[in-house]
């Protein structure tokens, strides 16, 4: 926690230090000068050097708040875009492999990781909501999730059947619909428990306070 607050501190020394320095520059207002007159202002108006003045990328890995926060779901992912563990007897490690059939294609899975991401952002959490606000979202938001999965499942896995070159349709394959529409279904609650979860720690400003005490 000390190396955390260290270095916010420097960032704000070293800030005060560039401050300083703008303020003991004699610099007319309107007064027409060239680029080497301020060369740490770049010709779209902001700064070059961030790192001087103390500011720093949202979320970065060393930052306290990153370790609090964020979200795990690589699992979720992995179940998404359709991998799995697999155990290789030969050489006695556990390898991940596509699984050949999946329930998603590569781009519908791509929609489902962005719609994810979004629900699972960690400034959620940070937010205030009253228990009432949260159920009825909770609702609305699975309405919209079930429908979402609902269309790949009944509109877009007549891909599995069997067709000829010309697109001729030969043989409905209900076996494999019904198994990819039960990994749908899988799939969804998963996703709806994560997003559950993450919006619940906003209750009554619940993580907000945490994460401030806890800092």
């Amino acid at each position: 926690m000390g190396k955390y607050l260290d270095s916010f501190k420097k960032g704000i020394e070293t800030a005060d230090g560039k401050i300083n320095d703008r303020i003991n520059k004699d610099v007319t207002i309107g007064e027409d000068y060239g680029e080497d007159d301020d060369e740490d202002f770049n010709e779209k108006g902001g700064f070059n050097d961030y790192d001087d003045v103390g500011i720093q990328p949202t979320q970065k890995p060393e930052s306290f708040h990153h370790f609090i926060l964020e979200n795990q779901y690589k699992d979720l992912e992995r179940s998404i875009r359709g991998f799995k563990d697999v155990f290789d007897k030969r050489t006695q490690t556990w390898v991940t492999k596509r699984k050949e059939l999946h329930c998603f294609t590569d781009e519908e899975a791509e929609g489902i990781l962005r719609m994810a991401q979004s629900h699972l952002a960690t400034d959620i959490k940070l937010a205030t909501m009253s228990p009432e606000v949260f159920g009825k979202m909770m609702n609305l938001l699975f309405e919209q999730l079930e429908n979402y999965f609902y269309r790949i499942a009944e509109y877009r896995y007549g891909r599995y059947n069997k067709f000829t070159k010309d697109g001729v349709l030969i043989d409905v394959l209900y076996d494999i619909q019904g198994k990819m529409k039960d990994e749908n279904k899988k799939i969804l609650i998963e996703l709806y428990n994560r997003i559950w979860a993450n919006y619940s720690r906003a209750i009554g400003g619940k993580e907000n306070k945490l994460t401030h005490d806890s800092v």
